[in-house]
This record gives C-alpha cells, structure tokens and sequence, in this order.
C-alpha cells in the first residue's frame, strides 16, 4: 500500500485550483485535532479500499478533508459524470496516461549521448511513443471534447492540446521523424578493411566505408576469418554479431548484445555525430513540454476508475449509486432514499453472487429536516442498527468527498464534522471504568459539536444502573438537541423513544426528536432490517440470538446424567 498523499499537479483532477487544494488541506489538518473516532466507527479504511485498493492511504486522507466547498465536491462530481457518460473516456485516458509515464520513467529524462546504434534506437522509440500518445490525445478529444462537460476533463484535454499545438512539439515530430527516415535510407551497408601479417593472419579490420545500399554477396572465408581468428585491435570489429547474457551472467537470458554495435557507431561518427547533435535537440525540446508538470496524475485516475467501476458493480446489482445533490450548510437538512452500508454490500457481493437488489440486501430512507433531526433508533439486536448507522455516517463522508453515493437519491448539506460513540471494552484503562471514560467523550464532543454537525451514537449510556443510564442518556439528548446537532442514536433504552414529546417540547430545542425502530417479522420474529417511524418493540427479540447462539439448558441437563 502506498503511503503518500495525492500529489499537486498542473493537471489536478481533484482540486480546481491549488489555492483550493491548500484550502482543503488545511481544514483537514484542523479536523485533525477533533475526536477521530468516526474513522473506524465508520470503517473509512475499507472505504478507502473499496474506492481504491492501490492507494488506500491517499484515500483516507481524502475522505478525512470532510469538505465543505462546493466547488471541489462539484469538480469531483462532473468528472465522474464524464466517465460515466462516456464509457470509451476512463480505458482511453488511463492507458495513455499509464503509458506516457511509465515511458518517461524508464530513463528519457536521464537519456545521455548515445554510443551505440541499439541506444540510439531505443531513444528514438521513447521519443516517437510519446508522441504517438499526444497525437492519440489529440485525435480523442477532436472526437469527443464537444461531449466534455467537467472542468477537470477538459484541463486535461486542454493541457494536452497545449503540447500539440506548441512549436516544441512540432519541432519534435520533425527531429524524430528525420532521423527515423535517416535510420532506414543512409546507411544499409559497411565496407571493411582487413590487414594482415606475412603469413596471412589477419590482424585488425577497420571501416573504410559506408553505403544506402544492402551488401547481398554471400558470406565468404574471409568473413569466417573476420568474426573468428583475428587479434585484438582498437580500431577492429571484431567476434560475433551477437553474444548471449549480460555481465557475465548465465541467469540474466533476456538481452542480447550486439558486440560490433559500439564500433560501427564509433566508426561512422561523421554521420552518428549528427545524429547526436539532433537527437540533443529532440531532448530539450521534450523536457521543455514533457512530464514534468504532471506528478500524481496516474494515482488520481487509479481512484477515480475505482470509483467508476464500484457505481457499475452497484447498478448492476440492482442498488445503485447516485449523485448527490448539494444542499447549502445553514439547511442542516439531507434525505436519503435506499441508502445502504458500503461496506455491507463489498460482503454481499462476495457471498451472495447469484443475488441482486433487495435479496442482495435491504436497503432504508431517512430524511434530516424540520420535522425531524435527531433520531432515537430502538429495535431487536442484530436488527440492523448499526449498519443503518454506519450507512448514512459513510454517505454523508462519499458526498463531502465528491463522489458518488450508495443511494437511490440523495439531497444532502455538508457537516462541519462527523462525531461517533460506538463504546468498546477495550478503551477503558485499569484505574477508569467504562462509565467514566464515556462521559470525558461526551465531555469532549459537547464542548465542540455544533449545530451543523453529525454526532451518530450507538449504544452509548450502558455502563450504570437501567435508571441511571435513561436519565443521563436524556439529558445527553436534551444537550444534543438544544445545540441543533443532527443525529442517530441507537439505543436499547426505549424509554427515551418515548420522551420524544417531552423533548421536542423543549423551549430551546433546535433539532426535533423522532423515535425509528428496526423491524422484526411479529410471527417468526426474523429480522427484516426495514428502519421504520414508531415506537419501540416490547422486547429486543434477544431470545432468538439466545436459542442461536447461547446455552441449551436441556443439552446441559444430559451431560449431567450422562
């Protein structure tokens, strides 16, 4: 996993503007400084993983900016829009995009003067696939750029049009292409001098000549003498064309090496020499439009293809994503339809490939306005709750990011900050209990939540005597309430489902109380996992995990006898 933030770019497809990156950076490094809870409360890592498995470190820091800023939610929203309205934009742009960078990072930057004829061609092929890219981006755009509505595709296009168009491309294109045609047409052919002692033995051999026209006599004796008997000179060629392995190493088998091509460059220098000085010229004019501005461009693609293939993955499961639609902050309001747990459907998909739609799994509306803000969420255990909990902390967390969300429909405001209390055993220390360590969490959330807030409690207020837990736990909600938080608490203390009245009759009260219960098939008490206005249950249906899971009374009675 790699372990680096998104990187800045000219060509920035997550960020509008790099005062706008810096904005964003900035609010998360506040944000940092508030209870980070929600992080795993929400499973933001799987998220991340989800969204990009290659850069899930990036992701999260992403996720975490919790943005507020229209204008970098937006971006983000029209590019998927455009990858999504056109099936052929994500393949096209990624492979070339892929290409052209790892094509820069096997070496054109650290090109040096060639010194052979095999390094002279494999810079000029470097060169001649960066250019086929430009002009395979050119071609592209002139296809479809009129289909482009994001501001972020059409930067990219726009950047890439730059290059096209600009007197070091074409300066380029030209260079490459002489000396393409140069390669093919000016030399076919090397005439050889050989010298020899009194006895005959050939001593050295030397180029005396070249021509555009292929040698075809046929191999005679003098050619076995050449590339086999004669002596070591500086001047000579010498051995065979080609020798297997590199370094001397028997293992490395994949290169050959053509042990005459150093010298016959050496040798023809009056032409090589020329090459050289053109293909200098050919560099600097790639350096002056290449890469360089563009760091980071290949990892914002890896997320964005994640995030396009998880919306396909989802409409064709027969539960899809949707855009949402931005609602100003000062609303405090958002209305989910078929909102689901992410994370729950990557499980789905996983162990139940056959199913789609509702069999794949249920999914739940919830609405965050006037005629409710914060929700007493009652019900049967394993009913759903905190999945219900987890699936809308995780789309409030995709819309603020940009990205598409697992709803059927969604009008949703930014929060400033997403607060959790999901308790766990292991946070109390030896000499703190559970209750002690809960109210210095409230204590924390209550000095800084604010009325545009999120705060999604789970079974919090459990660790006192049954009338001590209602009492504090209304009193939490009263404070919640008269601050405007909105809010989902799920709870097995029913008795403050039924205090919604007394609450909502507050006088300050800023965030009216609504009672939602988790629903239980009455008859063969199954869990439906429908979340549904009205008060609690009688019971929590307990005894159906008990007879699951817990001790057969009768089993015990046997062992005893036996």
């Amino acid at each position: 996993m790699k372990t680096k933030e998104y990187q800045n770019s000219v060509l920035d497809l997550l960020y509008p503007s790099d005062e706008k990156r810096e904005q964003a950076k900035a609010r998360r490094l506040k944000l940092e400084k508030l209870p980070q809870s929600y992080q795993d409360n929400l499973e933001i890592q799987k998220v991340a993983s989800i969204l990009s498995p290659t850069n899930q470190y990036s992701t999260v820091k992403l996720l975490s900016e919790l943005n507020t800023d229209p204008d970098i939610i937006n971006y983000r929203l029209d590019a998927i829009d455009d990858f999504l309205t056109l099936p052929k934009l994500m393949p096209t742009v990624y492979r070339i995009i892929t290409l052209m960078l790892d094509n820069d990072r096997a070496g054109m930057r650290k090109f040096s003067n060639p010194t052979s004829f095999d390094e002279f061609r494999a810079q000029l092929d470097a060169f001649g696939c960066y250019i086929s890219c430009v002009d395979e981006m050119h071609t592209f755009y002139e296809k479809t750029g009129e289909s482009l509505r994001s501001a972020a595709m059409k930067r990219l296009f726009g950047f890439f049009e730059e290059i096209y168009m600009s007197e070091d491309y074409q300066k380029l294109c030209a260079l490459v292409a002489e000396l393409n045609e140069s390669l093919k047409t000016r030399i076919k052919s090397v005439t050889v001098a050989i010298n020899f002692d009194e006895m005959m033995t050939p001593i050295s051999a030397g180029i005396v000549g070249y021509s555009n026209a292929e040698y075809i006599e046929k191999p005679s004796v003098f050619d076995k003498i050449l590339y086999f008997n004669a002596k070591k000179n500086p001047n000579q060629v010498e051995g065979g064309l080609f020798r297997r392995y590199t370094n001397d190493n028997p293992y490395d088998k994949d290169r050959v090496i053509n042990e005459v091509d150093a010298k016959l460059f050496k040798g023809l220098s009056k032409i090589t020499d020329g090459y050289i000085k053109k293909l200098t010229e050919v560099l600097k004019a790639y350096q002056r439009i290449g890469f360089e501005d563009i760091p980071g461009l290949q990892d914002q693609l890896d997320l964005y293809e994640g995030v396009i293939k998880l919306i396909k993955t989802a409409e064709f499961k027969g539960v899809p994503m949707c855009r949402p639609t931005l609602l100003p902050m000062d609303e405090r309001r958002s209305e989910m339809k078929n909102v689901y747990d992410l994370c729950l459907f990557k499980a789905a998909i996983s162990s139940r490939k056959d199913k789609k739609g509702d069999s794949l799994l249920i999914r739940n509306d919830i609405s965050f306005d006037k005629d409710g803000r914060f929700y007493i969420l009652t019900g049967a255990n394993n009913g759903g709750k905190t999945t219900f909990i987890r699936a809308v902390g995780i789309t409030q967390v995709l819309a603020q990011a940009g990205f598409y969300v697992p709803c059927e429909s969604c009008e949703i405001s930014p929060v400033d900050f997403i607060y959790t209390h999901f308790p766990k055993e292991e946070e109390t220390g030896i000499n703190t209990s559970r209750f002690t360590t809960e109210i210095k969490q409230f204590k924390t959330i209550s000095d800084t939540v604010s009325e545009n807030s999120l705060l999604l409690m789970n079974e919090s207020v459990q660790s006192t005597t049954p009338r001590e837990c209602v009492d504090i736990a209304a009193e939490l909600v009263r404070i919640f309430i008269i601050i405007g938080v909105r809010g989902l608490f799920a709870t097995h203390l029913t008795e403050l489902a039924y205090m919604c009245d007394r609450f909502n009759s507050e006088q300050d009260c800023r965030s009216k109380t609504v009672s939602i219960v988790a629903k239980v098939n009455k008859q063969t008490e199954e869990r439906i996992y429908r979340i549904e206005k009205g008060l609690p249950e009688e019971h929590s249906y307990a005894s159906t995990v008990f007879r699951e899971f817990g001790i057969d009374i009768e089993e015990i009675r046997k062992r005893k006898q036996s």
